[in-house]
């Protein structure tokens, strides 16, 4: 891999946003959540009692969130689910995303070979209606061919790498060049911060906004946030409104889409 120029001057501070949907539509059963029921506040657990309400179903919740502070992003959806369904199942949803301004992205399951990696590509393209060209791998399961693979299929960008899960590392900043792709590391992930980094509810949002204003202090232009969707009513996970509250309160950063991150960098490389 190697690195890439500096981004436009008049993008000097910028936030890339996407979560992954990792779940199918009607989640993963009540049975599942209740015997995780400590992650989920009382009136949650109390919804999935009552009426099977399924909590990990959070792309409305985002949405209202990022409308309300102006923002959008990338959602990375999975063409199939490990209960077997096929991310048609989204169908609506994916619809008034991209209507509405959001980025559709690949959540590939599998990039041993590129038949796969096709038709994966093939599922959710055919579900969104339009050309996907943005990809993160589930469970950031990067093999050697993976990014070969993702470009030859078609794939301008990926969102898989993490070079170190148990703290905010510099090397998962920026952007890469691999087999044609540009590569962006995953610098921040709601997952990662609550475990590996033992982040609480009191304690995630200043961590991250000092770690934010340190890193483009010291001259990093570009990082990338991945927030699930399934833990926007998680305790912790519900804290993404107060973040996205606080960092949109600068009005120095600049928030993108995966694929508006590929245009800049794709400007500043071919100027």
């Amino acid at each position: 891999m190697k690195s890439l120029p500096s981004l436009p001057d008049d993008v000097k501070r910028a936030l890339i946003v996407t979560h992954d949907v990792d779940w199918p539509l009607n989640g993963p059963g009540a049975s599942h959540v209740l015997a995780r029921r400590e992650r989920f506040p009382p009136e949650v657990i109390n919804k999935v009692i009552d009426e099977g309400f399924n909590p990990y179903y959070g792309i409305p919740k985002i949405m209202e969130i990022e409308e309300k502070f102006g923002i959008q992003s990338t959602f990375f959806f999975r063409p199939k689910y490990d209960d077997g369904g096929e991310v048609g199942q989204y169908d609506k949803i994916m619809r008034t995303l991209i209507s509405r301004g959001w980025e559709i992205g690949l959540h590939t399951n599998n990039t041993a070979t590129l038949e796969e990696v096709n038709l994966e590509k093939r599922l959710l393209e055919r579900v969104a209606g339009k050309p996907v060209y943005g990809s993160r791998v589930h469970y950031l399961k990067v093999s050697e061919n993976t990014f070969s693979n993702l470009a030859q299929s078609g794939i301008k960008y990926d969102s898989s790498l993490t070079f170190d899960k148990e703290r905010i590392d510099p090397r998962n900043t920026g952007y890469l060049a691999n087999n044609g792709l540009i590569v962006f590391p995953i610098t921040f992930m709601d997952a990662y911060l609550f475990t590996y980094m033992g982040l609480t509810e009191e304690t995630i949002i200043p961590f991250m906004v000092k770690m934010i204003e340190k890193f483009f202090a010291s001259g990093i232009q570009i990082m990338t946030l991945l927030w699930h969707d399934n833990s926007i009513m998680m305790k912790g996970g519900r804290c993404y409104s107060e973040l996205i509250k606080q960092l949109t309160a600068n009005s120095n950063i600049t928030f993108l889409k995966g694929i508006e991150a590929f245009e800049l960098v794709q400007k500043q490389r071919t100027s």
